[in-house]
Parts: C-alpha cells; sequence; structure tokens
C-alpha cells in the first residue's frame, strides 16, 4: 500500500465533558473555534472541551505507520483513540503529531477524541503569547486535521533556498526512519508548475540507508530551465515533489512543497524584491484578535470570504503588504498570499513573551520549518513592541542558520510605530512612544518600517473605540459626529501617508485593516463583517499608496491674500516601470487656474522633488490646495490636497482700541513688534503707574521683585488687567510662581514618553468671545512654523484660584490653554497660545519647521489687547 493522506475535516461532536459526547453532543465546524457549536455552548464556563469523530482507516501493512497532524489547536491538545490515550502537546500554532499505529481499528470505525483547554490551562513554559487587547482567547481545533498513512519511513521537512541568479533550488531534506530496522530508501526530486502540473526538472535518484530509529539530511541543487520569477504582479508557483520509496518499490511517502522564485533582503538600508527596490505599503491584520470578532464565525476558514479580504480588496486599494499581527494565521490564508502576490510579516504572538527559552526555540524551529517555503513571507517578527534577550541574542540567530534567506524584525532593523498626529503630536522630533523621531526615521541606516500609526480607531459603527475617544476630542473638539469622525480618518490616512512618502520610508502600514471590529482597535469595514464593507480610509489609501503618487509638502495654513510662497511638490514612481505622468497644481474649484503644469517622466523608482512658487489666492477664504497626477490620456491617478486659510490682513489698533500698556519682554520680540507697528508702551516695572495692562511675556513672569508684585496686586485689585503670555517658556521641571501677593502659578513641564506631547489644535469655548473677534474656529489648528505647527507647549500651568477656561486642547481636551482669574476688580488672563516668531514678518524663518509670520496668531494679540481695556 503506498502513502496516503486523509483530510478529517467538517462537522465533529462536542461537548464540554466526555460522558455528555454519548448522551448530549454538540456539533461544530473542523477546522473552526468552539464558538461556532450549534447549539451553543457555554465554553467560557469550562476549563476543557472535547472533540469527537470518527473515521475508518484502510488496512495497515506491517510495516505502515500512521499519524495524525493537528495543524493548529488552541490551547493545548490531549489526544484519544478507540479509548486509549496517544498523548499531549501545547504548540498553538504550529502542527502537534500523534502516532495513532498500535492503537487503530483495521478497516473499523476509529473513535477519535481531541481535548482542547482554555487558556489558563497551558503550563507555564507555554509559548502561547500575550495581547492585553485581545477580546477573548477561544480554544477549539483551528487548523486541518490529517491523518499521514506513511511506510517504512517519511520525510518530516524539505528546505527549498531559490536563487534566483543561478535559476537553482537549493535543497534540504530530512528523512526519517519509522521502525527499528535498518532500511534503504530511494528519494527522488521533481519540480512541475503548480498550475499546470508539467514536470520541468528532476534531481538525481538518492540510496539512502538508515540504522536505527533516525533522522538523516540529503542535499540537493536542481535548475529549473527559462523559470519565472515570482511577483507581487506575476505570483508564479512551482511545486517540488518528493518521492520516498522503500527498498521493496512501495513509495513510503510523497510530500509536495509550493515554492517560488524570488529573493528579498536589505541592501543599502532599504528592502530589495527580486533586486529591485521596493517600498512596501500596506497595513496589519491581527488575526487572533479577529478570532474573538463576535461577527466572525466561520469566515476566517471560508475560502471566497479570505480571498476577498487578504487580495481583492487590498490589491484594489493599493496595499500589497501586511503584519500577521501577534499570532501566526490560519495556514489556508498564507496559501492565498503566495497564490495572489501579497508580502507578509509573520510575528509571533509575543507582547511579551511568555514561556520558557527552551519551549520558545522548540515552537520557533517548527515554525519557520512549517512555513518556511511560502514565498508570500519575507520577514519574521518575533516580539511586539517588547524585549527578550533570549530570543533576540540567542534564539533568533540559530533560526537565522535555518533560514538564512529572510530578515528579523529586531536583528536586521527595527519596527517603528509613531502615533503621531492622533494619541502624540503632530510631529515629534524626539523619541515618542515605540517610535524613533521623524529625522531618525528618515535618515536611518537600516530599513524604516513604520508598521503601526494613525492612532484613530473607529467601530463597525463609525464611533469611535474605546482608546480613541479621548484622542477624538483632541482633534475634532467635543461630541464629533460620525462623518467627522470617519472624515477625519481619510484626513490622517492621507497626511501621515504622504508624510512617511516624503521622508522615503521603506515599509509604511498603518493600524489596523483586519482585527475585531468591536475591539480596542477595531477594523477598516463597516459591519455585516461577513459582507467587508469598507470604510472611506481604504479609498484614502489607494490615493496615498498610488504607485504613481504625489505630495505638497506644507504644514502652514495661514496666508495673506495675494502671498507667495516656495513650496516642494514630490512625486513617486514606485510601480515597476517607467512612467509618464502629467501634474497639474491649482486651488481647488478653480482648476482653469493652473500654478504649475507639467508632464515628467519618472523612472522606476524614481523618487522626485520639485521646488514650486505658488501665488495664494487673493480673495479671502479656505481653499484646498491641490496637486494632481493623470496620465498621458488625462485619466486621474492620485491627488494631495492641503487645507488653506487665506485672511485679510490685520489693522494694527489705534486710538481708543488701544490700551495704555506696560510689558516685561525679556526676548524683546513684542517690544520690536509694537515698535515696528508705532504702538506706545512703556517698560514694566516703570516710575509711571498710569497703566490699564501690564503684559508679561515668557520669563518675564519670573523676574517680579516683592515691591512690583505689591504693586502689580494692587493695580489688578483696583480694576487693572494682568495678561501673562507664555509663563511656561523655559520650564524644564516644576517651578511655582507667584504672580500677585496671593495668585500663584503652577509650570509643569510634563514627562509625557508615549501619549500627550504638544499640542496643535485649540479648541475654543465661546467663539463669539472678543478673544476670538474674526477668528474661526478653524484657524486655530496648526499655526505656522515650528515642529507641527505647535501653539500650545507640553506644559501644566495651573493657577492656584479658580478660573474661567476660554480655550482648551490636550486629550480628553482637559489642557487649559487660556485662562481668565477674576482678582478684586481687575483680571489675569494667562494665555498659552504661541506668538513667538509669528508676529514680525521680517523674522520669518525659511526652513521648513522655522517659525514665521502667522496673521491668525498675529490677530490674537491684538484680540488680546482690545479686549484688555474691557471690564
Amino acid at each position: 500500500m503506498t502513502y496516503q493522506c486523509l483530510v478529517l475535516g467538517g462537522n465533529w461532536q462536542l461537548a464540554p465533558h466526555r460522558e455528555q459526547l454519548k448522551t448530549d453532543p454538540h456539533e461544530v465546524p473542523v477546522p473552526g473555534l468552539v464558538d461556532c457549536a450549534q447549539p451553543p455552548i457555554s465554553w467560557q464556563e469550562h476549563d476543557f472541551i472535547w472533540y469527537k469523530t470518527s473515521f475508518e482507516c484502510p488496512q495497515i501493512a506491517q510495516n505502515q505507520h500512521v499519524f495524525l497532524q493537528l495543524e493548529q489547536v488552541q490551547f493545548g491538545a490531549q489526544v484519544w483513540l478507540n479509548g486509549q490515550l496517544i498523548g499531549e502537546d501545547i504548540p498553538c500554532y504550529t502542527s502537534q503529531w500523534y502516532d495513532l499505529t498500535t492503537h487503530l481499528n483495521d478497516n473499523n470505525q476509529n473513535i477519535l477524541l481531541v481535548r482542547v483547554g482554555q487558556k489558563h490551562t497551558l503550563p507555564e513554559h507555554s509559548a502561547v503569547g500575550n495581547d492585553q487587547e485581545k477580546l477573548a482567547w477561544i480554544p477549539g481545533i483551528w487548523g486541518e486535521v490529517k491523518l499521514h498513512i506513511y511506510g517504512a519511513g517519511r520525510i518530516p521537512w524539505m528546505r527549498i533556498i531559490p536563487d534566483i541568479n543561478t535559476g537553482k533550488i537549493h535543497v534540504t531534506t530530512e528523512i526519517e526512519k519509522l521502525s527499528d530496522k535498518t532500511s534503504n530508501f530511494q528519494l527522488q526530486l521533481r519540480i512541475r508548475e503548480k498550475s499546470s502540473g508539467r514536470y520541468l526538472a528532476e534531481s538525481r535518484n538518492a540510496d539512502v540507508t538508515l540504522q536505527g530509529a533516525e533522522i538523516v539530511e540529503s542535499h540537493f541543487e536542481i535548475k529549473i530551465p527559462d523559470f519565472q520569477l515570482w511577483t507581487l504582479e506575476n505570483p508564479f508557483l512551482y511545486d517540488l515533489e518528493a518521492s520516498l520509496r522503500h527498498s521493496a518499490g512501495t513509495l513510503s511517502h510523497k510530500k509536495s512543497v509550493p515554492f517560488g522564485m524570488r529573493a528579498f533582503e536589505i541592501k543599502d538600508g532599504h528592502f530589495y524584491l527580486n533586486g529591485e527596490r521596493k517600498v512596501l505599503l500596506g497595513s496589519n491584520i491581527a488575526f487572533h484578535r479577529l478570532l474573538a470578532d463576535k461577527q466572525r464565525g466561520n469566515l476566517p476558514w471560508d475560502e471566497a470570504w479570505i480571498k476577498r479580504a487578504l487580495v481583492e480588496i487590498p490589491k484594489e486599494n493599493n496595499l500589497f503588504f501586511f503584519r500577521i499581527h501577534i499570532g501566526h494565521a490560519c495556514n489556508k490564508w498564507y496559501d492565498f498570499a503566495d497564490e495572489h502576490g501579497i508580502l507578509l510579516e509573520d510575528e509571533w504572538a509575543f507582547w511579551p513573551s511568555s514561556g520558557s527559552k527552551e519551549q520558545t526555540e522548540l515552537e520557533f524551529r517548527a515554525w519557520i520549518r512549517e512555513n518556511g517555503h511560502h514565498p508570500s513571507i519575507v520577514i519574521w517578527n518575533a516580539l511586539n513592541e517588547s524585549s527578550d534577550a533570549a530570543i533576540t541574542e540567542e534564539i533568533i540567530p540559530r533560526m537565522k542558520k535555518l533560514d538564512p534567506t529572510r530578515p528579523w524584525q529586531h536583528i536586521d532593523f527595527n519596527e517603528d510605530h509613531p502615533y503621531i498626529y492622533s494619541l502624540g503630536p503632530v510631529l515629534n522630533g524626539n523619541k515618542f512612544g515605540y517610535s524613533r523621531s521623524i529625522f531618525e526615521l528618515e535618515k536611518s541606516e537600516t530599513p524604516s518600517m513604520v508598521n503601526e500609526y494613525k492612532w484613530w480607531w473607529l467601530d463597525y459603527a463609525g464611533n469611535p473605540s474605546q482608546l480613541t475617544e479621548m484622542v477624538a476630542e483632541r482633534w475634532l473638539g467635543r461630541q464629533p459626529s460620525r462623518e467627522q469622525l470617519l472624515q477625519h480618518q481619510v484626513f490622517l490616512t492621507r497626511e501621515l501617508g504622504e508624510l512617511w512618502r516624503r521622508l522615503d520610508l521603506d515599509a509604511i502600514m498603518p493600524f489596523v485593516y483586519l482585527s475585531a471590529g468591536e475591539g480596542a482597535t477595531a477594523n477598516w469595514f463597516f459591519d455585516p463583517l461577513e459582507e467587508l464593507k469598507p470604510k472611506p480610509v481604504l479609498q484614502a489609501l489607494k490615493n496615498t499608496f498610488s504607485p504613481l503618487g504625489l505630495s505638497i509638502e506644507l504644514w502652514d495654513r495661514h496666508f495673506l491674500a495675494g502671498e507667495k510662497r516656495d513650496l516642494r511638490l514630490f512625486l513617486f514612481n514606485d510601480s515597476d516601470q517607467a512612467e509618464t505622468v502629467h501634474l497639474q497644481l491649482f486651488f481647488d474649484g478653480h482648476p482653469e487656474n493652473i500654478i504649475f503644469e507639467e508632464n515628467f517622466q519618472l523612472h522606476r523608482g524614481e523618487h522626485k522633488i520639485l521646488p514650486v512658487a505658488v501665488p495664494f489666492p487673493t480673495r479671502i477664504g479656505t481653499y484646498q490646495l491641490c496637486a494632481q497626477l493623470s496620465d498621458e490620456q488625462q485619466q486621474f491617478i492620485a491627488d494631495s490636497l492641503k487645507i488653506v486659510h487665506v485672511i485679510a490682513s490685520n489693522r494694527t489698533p489705534a486710538g481708543a482700541s488701544f490700551p495704555t500698556l506696560a510689558i516685561a519682554d525679556p526676548d524683546s520680540e513684542i517690544s520690536d513688534y509694537l515698535n515696528a507697528k508705532k504702538l506706545p508702551f512703556v517698560e514694566f516695572p516703570a516710575e509711571s503707574e498710569n497703566w490699564e495692562t501690564v503684559l508679561l511675556v515668557g520669563e518675564g513672569v519670573w523676574k517680579i521683585e516683592k515691591r512690583t508684585r505689591e504693586k502689580l496686586t494692587k493695580f489688578v485689585a483696583s480694576g487693572g488687567t494682568l495678561i501673562v503670555q507664555e509663563p511656561e517658556l523655559g520650564v524644564t521641571l516644576e517651578k511655582h510662581l507667584r504672580l500677585l501677593d496671593d495668585l500663584k502659578i503652577k509650570l509643569e513641564f510634563r514627562e509625557e514618553k508615549e501619549m500627550g506631547g504638544y499640542d496643535s489644535y485649540i479648541f475654543i469655548e465661546d467663539p463669539a468671545h472678543e478673544l476670538w473677534h474674526g477668528i474661526a474656529p478653524e484657524y486655530l489648528k496648526l499655526f505656522n512654523g515650528a515642529l507641527g505647527g505647535e501653539i500650545v507647549s507640553q506644559h501644566h500651568v495651573l493657577p492656584n484660584r479658580d478660573f474661567i477656561t476660554h480655550a482648551r486642547c490636550g486629550l480628553s481636551l482637559c489642557i487649559p490653554a487660556v485662562m481668565e482669574v477674576k482678582y478684586g476688580k481687575g483680571r489675569v488672563l494667562i494665555s498659552r497660545l504661541q506668538m513667538r516668531g509669528r508676529l514680525l514678518d521680517t523674522n520669518s524663518g525659511k526652513g521648513l519647521y522655522e517659525r514665521r509670520f502667522d496673521p491668525v496668531a498675529e490677530r490674537y494679540f491684538h484680540n488680546l489687547l482690545r479686549w484688555s481695556r474691557g471690564k
């Protein structure tokens, strides 16, 4: 009898207790999870769940052996056959093997029981891993179950290393003898096209003699004539077919492993696919979080659904690379990626690591051995946002010997998770959370991979997830509408995706394409999950990740009517061939008024930077500056949009609107501004005390002597106005400032390394208040210049008396940005909105992140002065 493989799929019986399998069983599909049982079972209430099926096995000859393979089962398995305990094991992501040979009923029904456990029943040394955002750890047999009938030996493993330079494959095979007797085997390898079945090449026959129960390796080199590369556009697959025959000529084992002729490597600090640089554009699939989705059902095992989710929708939207996040997925997903040209980073379920070093290495070895043939897998990743010296310094170096063809994250390069413009500030100039600064990312000597960013997760209905609620208010204000939330997700997708492409990063992967829709990070689909209805974010990615793409480099939003500004346009050709594109630059609604127009020939892989002088509109209003690419037939390819507010020049305050002003301004910037505008003021303190308003700026606040403070206290208590502008300037730790006799301000730098940071979006409490005259709410989103358009610094500024909040910012809008303290007959205004470097046009910086004139900052300053005259 020759080798056979039987798949034991379909519906199995299930029960929480072994005895119930006889009296009151449920039905459950295999592969699947226990929550798919019918009728439903309260699986959470039981430490163990029992599966049952039966099968007939062909008559087994004396030298044959029958092995059960559980491809993937969680959490731990105990196997019984015909009432006899066969064994138990704990791997959850790789195969478990059991020798059934001596317990079979030949030509009769065999009763197979598999007991699975809850996660907490696993022993401490288990490498199952951790995920604190996973909704539930549901047990079950989630991979295929196979019955292998071998002869006297088998081939446990074949390693295939393609060499696209020579057209050869280098093959390592293991041959295992399954009995104690000396046996002679003959091994032959043949290569065929997977799609046509046509045989192309074969190896010499290798004669192998095995003494006792042992495993030996054999090595082969086979050349494929006129081979085809495995590419994203043409994922051409071959099968390596190995036939192991016993000395009597009987086929003991026939093993077929698909593979592709492709090379993936790191060179010159970038990723290369088949010798060409490849910028990896995609997202993340949190497969095991998806398994906890209440709408999941048996969708992750439905081939039509897998193809739609993993292949069709991504390719429709220019995504081709995914990190399989926190846990190896169902094996079938990798087959689809191989067949349809999707690239994968495969990540173990360590956030952080768990178990013993020995068990981890055992399971890592099985992980690499079972999956190393997949051309779709191009990167291994052992740890998410965590470290483990035993893994990175000991285990992974040994795994690299097992698979020398793929880079490992943590060893060959580092991933970054820059949750800027969301949980963090607009841009980060220093390390923030699990990410280097944007400047370090741009200059990295190893590939820069941002495989998580955009902390903006919306549930199936488009509402913020639990982790997004405090973040949403920071950027949209109180109670944003569903439409605002969805559109801001689109905005962030475009804005940050373009930023990473301008910085020429190597892998760009916003989080998260597919996960549990009700979970902390949700996914990019509306319900029902079965229909995979994309949210608008995917259409935005289609534009942002267009192989022929573009981006306007512009962070400023406030411009004077008729102003001219030199900007840069970035053009990207990440396609596999040279392309001719037509570029236009105009303000939306006015495509007939073209600012710039030209055709460009872009070489394969070329990233081009174009300096462009842009004249801004002469009419006041809000616009979008639009750069648009089209092909030679004028068909739209992609665009880049930037918000622009065109604002009238501010009139200088004069006459009755301007208070008698005394200022303390150590840096003299406001003094210089007042002099330039020919506005009178006196230095504070001054001999004359005929003031209406005292303005203390930055470090000037700290230098009030006791005698001066007494005068200032009397002045405010009698009806005067004191304005304290950015008192936190220069504070690096904590400072307590006595402003008036019984008014103190606590100034404290916030040590926020993972969330928060400075603020660039400010929300006003009363738009009708005089402070905001002529300032639309949209104008308080990014001031011109400074990194990320910073408006309010990363400090706590809190007075010791009750105050009125006129504007706020920060996560959950918990940071007061403008505060008013009533004091006797007068008042104190604490203003944190940064006007530094933004009042005088002559001081405007030319660099991208240098402060420069901002008409909104100037208007706010004028409003401060006008307001100070009121009572």
